[in-house]
C-alpha cells in the first residue's frame, strides 16, 4: 500500500508541474502582492485531482508534501485561507528526479520493448482473482497499464528540459495523463468489484 501511495503522490507532483506551467490552467496569483507569479489556488488544484480519480486523502498527502519534496513548486499566501501553488523555473529539479529521468532514458535506449519490466510498479494486484481479471490476458492488461503509467511519468519529467512547451505539447501531456489515470481507475475498480463478487459467492 505504501509503495502504491508513493507512486501516486509522484504522479500528483509531476502533473501538478504540468498545470502550473500551463497558462490556460494557471492564473495571475495576486499582481500587487506576487506580480508576475502565475498560480492555482490549492482548493481547485485538490478538486482537478480529485476529478483524475485520486483519493482525497492521497491527494490531501500529496500536495501539502509536494513542495518539501520537489522545492521548484511553491506556495503563495494571498489570504490565510487563500494559498496559491506556484513553479519556480529558476530552481533546478531535485537529483532524484533527475536521475529518474536519466534512468528512463538509458533504459529508452536499451530496449524498447520489456512491457513485464514495468510490472514492478504494482499498482494493481491481480493475485488470487478469477474469472475474466484471472486470465492471463488480463494480466498482460494490467502489465501493460503499468508500463503506460511509469512511461507518462517519465515523460512528463523529461518535459520539465523541454521548457517552455507550447500549448499543444501541454494539452496533449495533460490529455493524455488524465486518460491514462482513468484507465487505471477502470482496471483499479473492476479488480475491487471482481474480490467483493467473489466474497458474495462464497
Amino acid at each position: 500500500m505504501a509503495n502504491t501511495k508513493n507512486s501516486q503522490a509522484a504522479k500528483i507532483r509531476q502533473q501538478i508541474i504540468t498545470w502550473l506551467q500551463d497558462d490556460q490552467t494557471s492564473e495571475v496569483v495576486s499582481e500587487e502582492k506576487f506580480p508576475g507569479i502565475r498560480g492555482i489556488r490549492a482548493v481547485k488544484l485538490r478538486d482537478m485531482l480529485g476529478k483524475l480519480g485520486y483519493v482525497s486523502s492521497v491527494v490531501m498527502g500529496a500536495v501539502s508534501a509536494a513542495p518539501s519534496i520537489d522545492h521548484r513548486i511553491k506556495k503563495a499566501a494571498v489570504k490565510p485561507r487563500e494559498v496559491y501553488y506556484y513553479f519556480d523555473s529558476n530552481i533546478p529539479a531535485p537529483v532524484k528526479v533527475q536521475r529518474q529521468a536519466q534512468q528512463a532514458a538509458t533504459a529508452a535506449t536499451v530496449t524498447a520493448t520489456p512491457v513485464a519490466s514495468s510490472a514492478a510498479v504494482h499498482t494493481i494486484q491481480t493475485t488470487g482473482l478469477t474469472g475474466l481479471s484471472g486470465t492471463p490476458a488480463f494480466k498482460q492488461l494490467v502489465a501493460a497499464n503499468d508500463h503506460l503509467a511509469s512511461a507518462v511519468d517519465d515523460l512528463l519529467t523529461a518535459a520539465q528540459s523541454q521548457r517552455p512547451l507550447s500549448d499543444l505539447e501541454l494539452d496533449f501531456l495533460t490529455d493524455f495523463a488524465t486518460q491514462v489515470a482513468k484507465q487505471t481507475e477502470s482496471l483499479q475498480n473492476f479488480t475491487a468489484q471482481t474480490r467483493i463478487d467473489r466474497l458474495r459467492r462464497l
